[in-house]
């Protein structure tokens, strides 16, 4: 791992963070729902950046984007009600506890820039890192919170065709780990008939995970 540094949006500070070597991440496997299992160092950890001096906080790809004017009160007010426990420090390496209260920063700062889909996908990996502590209650509740948010970002925002069928595949297969057959099956049907042509890992899955179901339920 290296440092990298970042100036914030917010505050103009120069943060560092951790960043993994592009050479060095290796992936073993995946789960059934996509999410990575690494060899060695998991740059999951250290996907988020969090400005050590006002903590505002997004992904790495993210961080250094202006925020808007419009969303500037909202970003403030999250500033203002962020209370860091003694001893956390986010510019060092992390384990999972960490690397969990920086996703619970980001779901933050992306809900008050109103950006329901990197919601979904930071209360995501926040489940997959539970998954890694073999915290299946707190997987389950961060699941239940990425399913509202893949809802509203299927429902609000505008898709394009690439992204449309990834938003497609989680709300099927959280749906389906949270044990709503009904909904998984309505999802993953959508997105295999809309998507049947398109060559895309996320249309594979969801159709292998259709049509399993549909033999779990006859």
């Amino acid at each position: 791992m290296y440092d990298k540094k970042y100036k914030c949006p917010i505050c103009s500070n120069i943060t560092v963070s951790k960043k993994v070597f592009t050479d060095k991440i290796i992936i073993k496997s995946y789960d059934e729902d996509m999410k990575p299992n690494y060899e060695g160092v998991n740059p999951l950890l250290y996907s988020v950046v969090v400005c050590s001096q006002c903590f505002y906080t997004a992904l790495e790809q993210d961080f250094e984007h202006q925020v808007s004017p419009i969303y500037m009160e909202e970003v403030r007010k999250v500033q203002n009600e962020i209370n860091i426990p003694e001893g956390i420090s986010f510019s060092q390496e992390r384990d999972h506890k960490t690397a969990i209260f920086a996703y619970a920063l980001a779901t933050l700062f992306y809900n008050a820039k109103k950006q329901p889909c990197r919601v979904a996908e930071m209360y995501l990996r926040m489940a997959w890192l539970y998954r890694e502590m073999s915290d299946k209650e707190n997987e389950l509740k961060a699941l239940a919170r990425a399913l509202v948010y893949f809802e509203e970002c299927y429902t609000k925002a505008n898709l394009d065709t690439e992204k449309e069928p990834m938003v497609l595949f989680y709300l099927g297969e959280i749906s389906y780990k949270l044990g709503k057959i009904e909904d998984a099956t309505k999802w993953f049907s959508r997105l295999v008939t809309d998507y049947r042509n398109v060559n895309s890992f996320y249309v594979k899955a969801g159709r292998d995970r259709w049509q399993s179901i549909r033999e779990e339920t006859r």
